[in-house]
């Protein structure tokens, strides 16, 4: 109930991952829900004037220093749903439009057009739940609910041109579960045990620094995520994957990555830490600058830390994340090396639709030359929820 209070977004993303868990009221009804999120928020951010030059950072900013009006991590959400139950099976339906609330060309499909969801799920609690259609993907997904930052901003990824999301810590120790075409069965067992497992359609690899490869994965084969998390009563421990086919012009690789994520509650206070490893998958998004540019796979690795402290209907928090990242094929010496974020937030909620947000971060990219771009930033912005 704690995330709940402090974004509606988590409600959002959290009750249409969990639809097929509603109930219509009688057998063979139909009932229809309607609920959403806007927000905005006032950035500043003191770009890097040192004259290094990090590629493959496509999130900090240099030169003079720049802000934004924008929406933070999350998007706007407008969710429409609808629920029956047939025959001891509860069949549910989500469309979710989420588009940002500034123009977006970069992330996320790119554009607006594409940030969206829609899918169908069917089952009950001894068969399970098949979901099918576009939704988020398993793999990082658990991190993503956990990163306070769905209630503010986070890094300021591409400030001088906001995209419809800032990236929260993604980036900063995790990879974002961005949305694809799947068909998943999960199951929940009674002595807390969960499991995913799914096939979806392979994504195809973007260069959002400049110097990644770009092209058609080819498509051989859909990919496969899964998640075994086992839930305890004050707290979670989850160990998710993605593996999926890249067809580049000069060979074939498999784009891969497996993390581990937990999370404590001690009363007030929630602690959480999440690592992962991964190869030719990227280091902030899903196959983007995943490769050089002629297709050799880059390793990348992270780690982030979060502890969050609720005082009524205020919530203090703390994160810190870093991502690394290999040299591969004819990358250079100033590609980047690695990326730390540290931020501190205070997120307040008003009358229980309303989120009142500000946040302090720190972000540096590195390179393998040791030339590092700095960044600092604040923001302050206000959500509502219906």
């Amino acid at each position: 109930m704690q995330l709940i209070k402090t974004t509606g977004y988590v409600t959002l993303l959290a009750s249409g991952l969990l639809s097929a868990q509603s109930h219509a009221q009688t057998d063979q009804a139909w009932d229809f829900n309607f609920h959403g999120t806007v927000n905005t928020h006032a950035v500043y951010v003191s770009c890097d004037d040192s004259g290094d030059s990090v590629a493959g950072n496509a999130l900090l900013c240099s030169g003079d220093d720049a802000t934004s009006v924008s929406n933070g991590y999350s998007p706007a959400s407008f969710q429409f749903s609808a629920a029956t139950r047939r025959n001891g099976f509860d069949i549910n339906a989500v469309l979710a439009i989420e588009p940002g609330t500034t123009d977006n060309s970069a992330f996320n499909g790119n554009g607006d057009n594409r940030a969206y969801r829609a899918f169908f799920t069917v089952g009950n609690n001894e068969f399970g739940i098949l979901k099918a259609g576009r939704d988020y993907g398993i793999f990082g997904l658990d991190v993503v609910l956990e990163d306070m930052a769905l209630g503010g901003v986070g890094a300021t990824a591409s400030i001088r041109s906001p995209l419809n999301t800032s990236l929260g810590a993604a980036g900063y120790g995790y990879i974002f579960s961005d949305r694809l075409s799947q068909i998943t069965y999960s199951k929940s067992f009674n002595n807390g045990i969960h499991a995913d497992i799914g096939v979806f359609q392979a994504l195809d690899s973007v260069s959002f620094g400049g110097n990644g490869y770009v092209g058609d994965s080819g498509s051989k084969r859909p990919g496969v995520h899964g998640r075994l998390k086992y839930k305890f009563s004050n707290g979670y421990i989850s160990s998710s994957f993605y593996n999926q086919t890249v067809d580049t012009v000069n060979n074939d690789y498999s784009a891969r990555g497996i993390d581990l994520t937990a999370a404590l509650q001690f009363d007030d206070t929630r602690l959480a830490v999440s690592a992962f490893d991964a190869s030719g998958l990227g280091y902030y998004g899903l196959l983007i600058d995943s490769a050089d540019v002629t297709g050799i796979p880059r390793d990348s690795s992270g780690w982030f830390t979060q502890i969050t402290h609720k005082l009524g209907e205020t919530k203090l928090g703390f994160n810190y994340g870093i991502s690394k990242v290999d040299l591969a094929g004819v990358d250079t010496l100033i590609q980047v090396k690695q990326q730390t974020k540290a931020s501190i937030g205070i997120y307040h909620t008003l009358w229980e639709i309303f989120t009142l947000s500000g946040e302090l971060s720190s972000m540096e990219a590195e390179n393998h030359q040791g030339g590092t771009i700095k960044n600092e930033a604040i923001s302050v912005g206000v959500a509502v929820s219906f």
